[in-house]
């Protein structure tokens, strides 16, 4: 299946050195779908409760699943993905994060990019860019209002996924304040994200 995604991107040892990775993810099982599909060696899944609006915008999760704590299961005996409950305890949250090569959360995003930055690894908010420990900081930018719904959020998650395994193979990522934005008023389209304080 990997191999199917990526042809046109890397090529064969690339894709197979996807496997060598690790990669956490808060609060987005579609993104774990897709890390998984493509071939990340081992998937952190970090989350909490599921709403009922998560249900309806993100397909993997069924309607009978909310109100319920999201756990996600291991899809074969190959694949590593090792799901943990948010921990209310900080350093419980960073050594669950320790040692992953990068980070994507689509929820509590200002305390997973403050660890990311500690840790030193790349940190992905709920939009397609990438914050690196040196540059730009997630709490330096004026986020924009993001109105989800199952396509946006659909095409978000891909366009991340893409984004993360680009950066995995050694490819330059978009990386802040340049960021894609999709929603479905404005469509898909490069925004750059304002400093705090800034005209």
């Amino acid at each position: 299946m990997k191999h199917v995604f990526w042809q046109s991107i890397m090529d064969k040892q690339k894709i197979d050195y996807l496997e060598k990775y690790s990669v956490a993810v808060v609060g987005s099982r579609m993104v774990v779908e897709l890390l998984w599909r493509s071939g990340i060696g081992c998937i952190r899944y970090v989350s909490d409760f599921v709403s009922q609006l998560e249900t309806l915008v993100d397909c993997t999760l069924d309607p009978m699943e909310a109100n319920q704590y999201d756990i996600v299961n291991p899809k074969s005996d190959e694949s590593c993905v090792i799901s943990y409950l948010l921990p209310e305890d900080r350093s419980e949250l960073k050594k669950i994060m320790k040692g992953v090569d990068m980070v994507v959360a689509h929820k509590n995003m200002l305390e997973i990019s403050k660890i990311a930055e500690e840790i030193g690894i790349p940190f992905v908010p709920d939009l397609v860019t990438t914050f690196l420990p040196d540059g730009v900081k997630y709490w330096e930018v004026e986020y924009p209002r993001i109105d989800r719904d199952p396509i946006s959020y659909t095409i978000t998650c891909g366009l991340q996924a893409l984004e993360i395994i680009k950066t995995l193979a050694g490819y330059k990522p978009i990386l802040a304040p340049e960021a894609i934005l999709v929603d479905l008023k404005g469509g898909i389209r490069r925004i750059c994200l304002k400093k705090i304080g800034t005209a």
